[in-house]
C-alpha cells in the first residue's frame, strides 16, 4: 500500500506525512565563487545524499544501495533543519569556491563524487563511488592534475580503492596499509 501524504506520518509525530518526514523544500542553491569562472550549483544533483556515501542523519541510516531518508522528490525535506555532520559540514569538491575540476566532473555526469580530503596538511581528493568507475579519459585528466599540482587522490575501480600521486604520498599510503590505518580523512560522510 502506498502512503498518502495526507495519510500519519509512519513515523508517529500525529502529524500528516506531508507536514512531517513528507515535507519538500527546495535545496538553497549554492553559489560559489570560482576563479575566473561562473559559481556552479548543486542543480539536480543529489549524489551526495543518493546512498553513495555512509552516515547516519537523525537515526536513519545511508549507505550504498539506502538512499538518505529525507530526500523526496528534487529536494531535501529537512534543509533547514539538517545535522552538521555530515550535511552542513560536506562539501562537494565540485562545486567547492576553488574547483579544479572540469564542468563534465559534476557527480551525476562523473559517476563519483568528489569529497575534499588531505595528504600532509595538502589537499587531496578521494572519487567515491557514485554509479560508475571512471573512464579512461577521467582517470587520465586526474592522473595529469596530480602530476602538474602535487595533488593525490583516491578512486575507486571494480569496487577496489586506489590512490594515485607522488611517491611520498604511495609510501605513506603503503605505511598505512601496514599499520590498518585509514587511508584518508573523511571529513563528513564516508563510503
Amino acid at each position: 500500500m502506498k502512503l498518502s501524504r495526507n495519510d500519519p506520518c509512519p513515523c508517529g509525530s500525529g502529524k500528516k506525512h506531508k507536514k512531517c518526514c513528507g515535507q519538500v523544500i527546495q535545496i538553497a542553491p549554492i553559489h560559489p565563487q570560482r576563479a575566473g569562472n561562473t559559481p556552479r550549483e548543486c542543480g539536480d544533483c543529489t549524489a551526495c545524499c543518493d546512498g553513495w556515501l555512509s552516515s547516519t542523519i537523525y537515526g536513519h541510516e545511508m549507505k550504498p544501495g539506502v538512499r538518505c531518508h529525507f530526500v523526496r522528490d528534487g529536494g531535501c525535506s529537512i534543509y533547514e533543519t539538517r545535522p552538521d555532520s555530515p550535511c552542513r559540514q560536506f562539501e562537494c569538491g565540485w562545486v567547492a569556491a576553488d574547483s579544479p575540476f572540469p564542468d563534465s566532473f559534476k557527480p551525476t555526469q562523473l559517476g563519483a563524487i568528489i569529497v575534499k580530503t588531505t595528504w600532509r596538511g595538502q589537499p587531496a581528493y578521494r572519487l567515491a563511488f557514485g554509479g560508475r568507475d571512471l573512464d579512461a579519459g577521467e582517470l587520465e585528466w586526474m592522473m595529469n592534475f596530480s602530476r602538474q599540482t602535487g595533488r593525490p587522490f583516491f578512486y575507486e575501480k571494480a569496487g577496489e580503492t586506489l590512490g594515485y600521486g607522488p611517491q611520498a604520498f604511495i609510501e605513506d599510503m603503503q605505511t598505512k596499509i601496514q599499520r590498518g590505518l585509514p587511508l584518508f580523512e573523511s571529513h563528513a560522510a564516508s563510503r
